[in-house]
């Protein structure tokens, strides 16, 4: 395909961008909304459900543990914003204003649940209070249910969404850790939009992290929070190489070399968000993939910096 012409441009990026998309939703997405889980776990009953009993869609995720689920759970208890914080990526929480916590430690105090706590997602003086589900099941040593609303749904309405915590003995030294989510559909376009874009994929990264994290605490190792930063900071290199080469395409600056780095960024971004290998391994496919000086020169050349 020839790219002199703007039209031309602006439709090779359009069908590159359908690609992507077609990766995300037929190859991507049906993977992380079962990811570790068996068909098995898949199907069962789980607490919780009953929550949204008549839930149009869900996602169950698993994670083996070596260790006993009793050294398990008081880890999965002190998870909240008030409480241990997420085991996740805190600088991705933090930078939109979550203020997570970072204990490494078990904390008695940290650990009481009782049915109609919150599980605090966001600082309780932001967002109006609204950033928390509701415990609804509490079976101590096993599970925790919280009744939540989906993106869009006002905090008056009724609730139609769930996501539970199961731990599950495998023998006298391993567990399965559970985490569940379920959701009533119904949503408006836009929301809808935003929930199977950005939201799914978004909550997948962060929860798969909070469940390693838990694996990580639970088996006596310490999640490192400068391999954290760099991963995120590979996905905010990716995500930047993705829009100024889809824009250096536009502006006609070399447009097949920039569409060619706009498809692989896309690519890469998809596998390193959601698949997360070794940021080391991630590092090197990076540098592979776009050359920053050749970007940031014609970038550069576009807005007259150069």
């Amino acid at each position: 395909m020839r790219l002199e012409h703007p039209l031309v441009r602006v439709a090779a990026l359009l069908i590159c961008l359908g690609g992507l998309l077609a990766v995300y939703f037929s190859i991507a997405r049906p993977w992380f909304r079962r990811w570790g889980a068996t068909d098995a776990e898949v199907a069962m009953a789980l607490p919780g459900d009953d929550v949204v009993p008549q839930a149009r869609s869900g996602e169950t995720r698993a994670i083996t543990i070596a260790a006993p689920a009793a050294q398990v759970w008081p880890w999965l208890t002190q998870i909240g914003q008030d409480r241990a914080g997420f085991y996740s990526y805190r600088v991705l929480e933090n930078l939109f204003g979550c203020e997570m916590p970072d204990i490494k430690h078990l904390d008695p105090r940290l650990q009481s649940w009782k049915p109609g706590d919150k599980l605090w997602m966001y600082p309780p003086r932001k967002a109006g209070g609204a950033g928390f589900a509701v415990l609804a099941v509490h079976e101590p040593g096993r599970a925790l249910g919280f009744a939540a609303r989906q993106i869009g749904t006002p905090a008056t309405a009724p609730v139609d969404g769930s996501w539970t915590f199961v731990l599950q003995p495998i023998d006298a030294g391993s567990s399965r850790l559970l985490f569940r989510g379920r959701a009533a559909g119904g949503l408006r376009s836009f929301a809808a939009v935003f929930n199977f874009g950005v939201f799914e994929p978004v909550h997948f990264a962060m929860e798969r992290r909070t469940m390693e994290g838990v694996k990580a605490l639970a088996e006596g190792r310490k999640p490192s929070a400068a391999l954290d930063n760099l991963q995120v900071a590979l996905w905010a290199a990716l995500f930047v190489a993705f829009v100024v080469s889809a824009g250096l395409v536009i502006a006609g600056r070399r447009p097949a070399r920039h569409l060619a780095t706009f498809t692989a960024a896309g690519l890469l971004f998809q596998l390193l968000t959601l698949v997360q290998p070794s940021p080391f391994i991630g590092l090197a496919l990076v540098l592979a993939t776009i050359r920053p000086g050749v970007v940031i020169r014609s970038f550069e050349k576009v807005t007259g910096r150069g």
